[in-house]
């Protein structure tokens, strides 16, 4: 599954899906990466790399 990050206006971050599905929304970019990272090492994964733009061949990608 491929996770982006949308960090908002008001320094939220929204994660969400591929598609478009909103997940969480959290305090800060920061605690969206970590969860992004769990989510991968819970499912027996490392996690994607993490940029600042939206790429479909990585895992949590931020977009804004």
């Amino acid at each position: 599954m491929e996770f982006y990050i949308r960090e908002l206006p008001n320094g939220t971050a929204t994660l969400m899906t591929r598609d478009g599905l909103y997940l969480f929304t959290f305090r800060n970019l920061a605690s969206a990466r970590q969860a992004c990272e769990d989510w991968y090492r819970t499912h027996g994964r490392e996690p994607g790399e993490i940029t600042g733009a939206s790429d479909g061949n990585v895992s949590c990608s931020v977009c804004g």
